[in-house]
């Protein structure tokens, strides 16, 4: 994880569909994007793509009963008006399937979130949430809205696209050489 703290920027999201959050990544794909968190673009992106893997394919750990109670107690909010970033931290049991390799390239995430979704509209989202609990395939696609909302609003478009060499570096590499500048 990137240890250097990026201005804070974030974009207002609202996705009604899984296609939506697609259709932003692609439109981010087409001029560069920077991301102005932790993670680069392509992490992020990398990241909202397994979770979304994991609601067809389940996943292979179980949550501490605290966290598995706090998340069911929070599961309609969270489904309506998504979560606050920072405030549910990947435990050390999810980090294998949730957390980003730091050299995940842009395009190699693009690719998985490309088929992650056409995968879970092909065979439906029924896996239990180590977080939320049995959700059907609709509320899934309400948390991947909520969750895709959180995470891609750190994501911009490269603010000057004549600079190629950026964002041909940005698009193949998932790096983040520029940070997008803060604003109110």
């Amino acid at each position: 994880m990137n240890k250097k703290k990026a201005p804070s920027y974030r974009r207002s999201l609202s996705f009604t569909s899984m296609d939506d959050l697609l259709a932003d990544v692609q439109a981010l794909a087409a001029c560069g994007a920077q991301a102005s968190g932790g993670w680069t673009a392509g992490q992020v992106i990398w990241h909202v793509a397994a979770v979304i893997d994991a609601s067809v394919e389940g996943v292979n750990f179980t949550l501490p009963l605290p966290m598995r109670i706090l998340g069911r107690l929070i599961r309609s909010r969270s489904l309506k008006k998504g979560i606050p970033a920072g405030v549910i931290k990947i435990p050390p049991q999810a980090q294998a399937e949730f957390a980003p390799s730091p050299d995940v390239t842009f395009q190699t995430a693009v690719d998985l979130l490309t088929s992650a979704i056409q995968k879970a509209k092909q065979r439906r989202m029924s896996a239990v949430s180590p977080v939320f609990g049995k959700l059907s395939h609709e509320q899934w696609v309400q948390l991947h809205c909520r969750h895709a909302e959180m995470h891609f609003s750190f994501l911009s478009p490269v603010s000057q696209p004549h600079d190629a060499n950026h964002a041909q570096n940005n698009g193949s590499s998932g790096s983040s050489v520029r940070h997008a500048s803060a604003t109110a």
